[in-house]
């Protein structure tokens, strides 16, 4: 049987989980939208480590469309992630593909993320880098 300390620790510990999560800071995102009559669209920006922390874009779609993404820059330690709305699991994950464009036919409607990061060593180390993402997205 545990002790009186033992079970009031192992309470207060898990009283405190949504404490520790709520402190994490939230990833900055911005909503990509395309001009009238376009099907794309190129955002740039600019990471820098130690404190460099994932750009999320998001993009409104539906189920059956085609996304494409293709990341420009001259950072070798510079990559992006695809999520669909509501998913943590990425469709594209892309530090372990190695490739610095995606395509896919997209399988739910929703706000898909695409987060663009600095690898951990590179973040670490203080590097920085600038980059374009042009997004797709068509019938």
């Amino acid at each position: 049987m545990l002790s009186r300390t033992l079970t009031l620790y192992i309470a207060l510990s898990f009283g405190m989980l949504p404490l520790v999560a709520a402190a994490q800071p939230a990833v900055p995102s911005t909503k990509v939208t395309f001009k009238k009559g376009s099907a794309s669209a190129t955002v740039q920006g600019r990471l820098q480590g130690p404190n460099a922390d994932t750009r999320d874009y998001v993009i409104r779609a539906s189920a059956a469309q085609k996304m494409s993404v293709e990341l420009q820059t001259q950072s070798t330690s510079t990559y992006f992630n695809v999520l669909a709305p509501g998913s943590e699991e990425a469709l594209y994950r892309g530090e372990a593909a190695g490739e610095p464009r995606w395509s896919g036919v997209l399988p739910v409607a929703g706000d898909y993320r695409v987060g663009v990061f600095l690898n951990r060593a590179a973040a670490r180390q203080g590097k920085s880098a600038s980059y374009a993402l042009k997004i797709s997205v068509v019938d």
